[in-house]
C-alpha cells in the first residue's frame, strides 16, 4: 500500500507556521533548537543560554524559552551538549553508611541536584577511608563532575593530597583544612545545648557515649560534651566518656557498662540517636525507667526517635537542607562563580519524653 502523503496533521498545537516544516519530514522528537528561536524571533545563541546557564538571561526570556519548547516538545541533545562540555552531568554523593542521617541528606541533595538540570548518585565508602580517594580519582577522571563527601573517616590523609582534588564541598563535617566549600552543622553548640538541658533538670551525673574518634563529627560531639560539664563545674569523674561506633549495638553495649558503676550516671548524652536507641534499650532491659531512673538525649532528630517509647529528646537539624546546599555550593563551583562562605546550619533540641527531673537510684554495693 502506497504511504499516505505527508502534509499537515490537524490538531496541530504547534505555532503557525511550524507545522508545515514539520509536514516536511521533521519528526516532533527532532525539534531543533533553532526552531524554538525562530518560533520565539531570537537567537539561537539566547535560546541554548536559557536552556544551559539561565542565570545569564532575564526572567522574561526565560519564561518565554521555557514554554515555548515546551509547546514544541523540544528536547535538547544532551549527549551532543555533554561532549562539547566534556559534562557528565552527574555528582557524586560519598556518605559512610546507608544511615537514615545520611538517607536523610542524600534526598536533599538528589532535590537540589534534579532541580538544575542533574543526575545524583550515591557513593557508599563503607567508613573506609581509601574509598573516599577512589571517589575523589573517579571524579578527576571525569566519571562525574563533582563530588559531595558527607564526613571524612581521615581527614589528615585527604589534606596530604595537595591540590590534588576535583570540584567538591565537604558536608556535615569540615574535612579538614583542605581548602573546600564546607556546609556543616554546629555540633559543638548542639551537645553543649544538650547537656545545659539536663543540668537545668538537676542532672550532675552525666555520662556521654560517642562515636568513632577518628570522625570529627564524634570529636566535635564528645567536645561540646566537655566544655558543657566544665562550665557548670560538674566533676569529670562522675561524668564518664566511653566511645564506640555510630550504632544501636554498640549504644547498648557500652550502656550496660554504664549502669554497672556506682553510683550510675543519671543521665546519658548520646552522640547520634541510633546510639541512644541502644541505650534505652539496655536500659529498659535492667528495669529502669527511662526519661525517670535515666534520662537519655540523642542526636540527629531522626525518626527512629520517635517510633520509641517515650519518644526520643534529641538534637535536630535540617537534614534535607544540609543537603540541598552543598549541592548548591558544589554547582556553583562548577559554574565557575565565587563560593560563599561556609554555611553552618543552626541545631535545635527537640525535648520529649527520655529526659526529666533525676530519680536517685537505691544504693547499691560499690
Amino acid at each position: 500500500m502506497r504511504p499516505a502523503a505527508r502534509g499537515r496533521w490537524s490538531g496541530c498545537a504547534w505555532p503557525e507556521g511550524l507545522c508545515g516544516k514539520m509536514a516536511e519530514g521533521d519528526q516532533i522528537g527532532l525539534v531543533r533548537m533553532r526552531d524554538v528561536a525562530r518560533a520565539l524571533g531570537v537567537s539561537v545563541s539566547t535560546v541554548s543560554r536559557a536552556l544551559s546557564q539561565p542565570q545569564l538571561v532575564s526572567q522574561d526570556t526565560l519564561d518565554r524559552v521555557n514554554a515555548m519548547a515546551a509547546q514544541m516538545r523540544f528536547r535538547p541533545n544532551l549527549a551532543a551538549r555533554d561532549l562539547r562540555t566534556r559534562s557528565t552531568r552527574s555528582l557524586l554523593v560519598a556518605v559512610p553508611s546507608f544511615s537514615p542521617l545520611f538517607l536523610e541528606i542524600f534526598r536533599g541533595a538528589e532535590l537540589e541536584a534534579v532541580a538544575h538540570g542533574y543526575g545524583v548518585l550515591m557513593a557508599h565508602t563503607g567508613s573506609d577511608a581509601s574509598r573516599e580517594h577512589v571517589f575523589l580519582d573517579q571524579v578527576l577522571s571525569q566519571r562525574a563532575d563533582g563530588l559531595v563527601l558527607v564526613t571524612t573517616m581521615d581527614p589528615e590523609r585527604l589534606a596530604s593530597r595537595g591540590k590534588s582534588f576535583p570540584a567538591m564541598v565537604a558536608a556535615l563535617d569540615s574535612a579538614g583544612a583542605i581548602g573546600v566549600p564546607c556546609v556543616q552543622i554546629d555540633n559543638v553548640a548542639g551537645a553543649a545545648a544538650a547537656v545545659a538541658h539536663l543540668v537545668a533538670l538537676g542532672h550532675r551525673r552525666i555520662a556521654h557515649i560517642g562515636g568513632p574518634p577518628e570522625q570529627s563529627l564524634a570529636r566535635e560531639r564528645a567536645q561540646g560534651f566537655a566544655q558543657a560539664i566544665a562550665a557548670v563545674g560538674l566533676e569529670p569523674a562522675h561524668c564518664p566518656r566511653l566511645t564506640g561506633e555510630f550504632s544501636l549495638a554498640s549504644g547498648e553495649a557500652l550502656m550496660a557498662r554504664l549502669l554497672t558503676r556506682y553510683p550510675r550516671p543519671t543521665a546519658v548524652f548520646a552522640a547520634n540517636d541510633e546510639i541512644a536507641v541502644g541505650a534505652m534499650q539496655a536500659i529498659k532491659r535492667d528495669g529502669l525507667a527511662i526519661g525517670q531512673d535515666v534520662s537519655v538525649i540523642g542526636y540527629d532528630d531522626l525518626r527512629i526517635g520517635l517510633l520509641y517509647d517515650p519518644p526520643l529528646t534529641t538534637v535536630g537539624f535540617d537534614k534535607v537542607q544540609l543537603g540541598r546546599l552543598a549541592i548548591a555550593a558544589l554547582i556553583a563551583s562548577l559554574d565557575g562563580r565565587s563560593s560563599v562562605a561556609d554555611a553552618v546550619l543552626p541545631t535545635a533540641l527537640e525535648i520529649r519524653g527520655t529526659t526529666g527531673p533525676p530519680v536517685e537510684p537505691e544504693g547499691r554495693a560499690p
